[in-house]
């Protein structure tokens, strides 16, 4: 008989379907209302050594009055056990619950309360010589009121059962391996499959630094190389929880200090510094006085030359005449278009008050167009004036010579 056959034996419908480690886990029709129910799977029912576990169970637990205790009934008929009803609420299993709303981990303490939670009635039940061997996300529920893990049945009820793949078929990844093969059950088997399940919660996000080393050593192969129990591993726990949040408050800490610092250097007054030019000289220095030296007039001190080798120099001075090559180019083609404007039929032509004004102004572009191309070129300013007077005057002369003609040509054809 399938799960199928038996539901429809039974009064009522049932909704919300789920498979658990003890049979299927839905809402059921009793009494006009919709009571939460696990039909016990027949391969359980039929085995006397898990009724009868299931019956010292039910007195175990009927004692336990803690909020993470999950109470139930056994409805049986002629043909013994059949289903457990569910003490009155809305509860789901974690399995169904991160599978409709996976953002739920998320919430602000969801994970640390769901933690404290399950260390709580885990070690009410190890006081008492009880252990739950099975953390699955399908044998864990929770309550929707207020998010409250809970256990049902626990396994070391039925630890004398021969397969214990039977009971666990389908949550073997949660259950330590030495209930499984040796039927031993103790704290450290606890260990084991609570940090399997704690490890199961952070299956879509990586895992938190306070967790990843406790989870680690919870689910080793090697009870000995476990917590040697459920206090042990939340103790480890809390420490990771204070050194992140100790970490924090330095990191914090450091962040105000910075802060205060840059405001402190903000608003203090700035001190400018200024310098102090020396006055004004009236005294006239003749220009011609001081002895030429190409040297100085290339930009160079004659120590520096001093200690140049021959081909040094040689690429030096090369280097001189190309950037006065380039000046010279430059500087004969942009003056030449500015001394155009002047030198025209159209210029000779102003008033003469206007004529002296343009000869001004083209004057001082002709100069700033010189020290513009001699820091281009790389030249020494008085170099550069000197070779801009020989190229304006020979330019000058050159555009008085073509008016003079321009003017004589006029006359002839008059």
């Amino acid at each position: 008989m399938n799960y199928e056959e038996l539901l429809t034996m039974r009064d009522g419908g049932v909704i919300h379907r789920e498979e658990t480690p003890l049979g299927l886990f839905c809402k059921k029709l009793i009494d006009r209302k919709y009571r939460n129910v696990v039909v016990l799977k027949p391969s359980l029912v039929d085995s006397i050594v898990f009724c009868e576990g299931l019956k010292s169970d039910l007195q175990n637990t009927s004692a336990i009055m803690a909020n993470g205790q999950l109470h139930y009934e056994i409805h049986s008929d002629s043909g013994g056990f059949y289903e457990l009803e569910l003490e009155q609420g809305n509860f789901t299993t974690f399995a169904q619950l991160i599978d409709s709303t996976p953002a739920v981990v998320t919430e602000s303490n969801f994970i640390k309360q769901t933690t404290d939670a399950l260390f709580d009635i885990a070690g009410l039940l190890h006081e008492r010589g009880i252990y739950h061997l099975c953390f699955s996300p399908q044998n864990v529920f929770i309550s929707k009121g207020d998010n409250r893990p809970m256990l049902l049945c626990h396994g070391s009820s039925f630890i004398a059962m021969v397969r214990q793949d039977d009971l666990y078929d389908g949550s073997e990844h949660f259950v330590a391996p030495e209930v499984l093969n040796e039927h031993v059950a103790n704290e450290c088997s606890d260990v084991y499959s609570l940090g399997r399940f704690l490890e199961w919660l952070f299956q879509h996000g990586s895992i938190p630094f306070e967790y990843r080393k406790m989870i680690e050593k919870a689910t080793q192969d090697d009870p000995k190389d476990r917590y040697a129990s459920i206090a042990d591993m939340r103790n480890e726990l809390q420490k990771k929880r204070k050194m992140k949040y100790s970490f924090f408050t330095m990191l914090a800490a450091v962040a105000i200090v910075i802060l205060c610092v840059g405001l402190y250097f903000e608003m203090m007054p700035q001190t400018a510094d200024i310098e102090f030019v020396e006055g004004f000289s009236t005294e006239q220095k003749d220009p011609f006085s001081e002895e030429y030296s190409p040297d100085e007039e290339f930009g160079f001190a004659v120590d520096t030359l001093d200690t140049l080798s021959i081909d040094e120099r040689a690429q030096m001075e090369d280097y001189q005449r190309k950037a006065e090559e380039i000046f010279r180019r430059q500087y004969r083609r942009e003056a030449d278009r500015i001394i155009s404007k002047l030198y025209s039929q159209q210029g000779m032509s102003l008033d003469e008050n206007v004529f002296v004004a343009s000869s001004n102004a083209m004057t001082a572009e002709l100069i700033n167009l010189g020290k513009k191309l001699a820091d281009d070129a790389g030249i020494t300013e008085d170099k550069a004036m000197r070779m801009a007077a020989e190229i304006n005057e020979e330019l000058t002369n050159e555009k008085e010579k073509n008016l003079v003609l321009m003017g004589a040509q006029t006359g002839s054809k008059e």
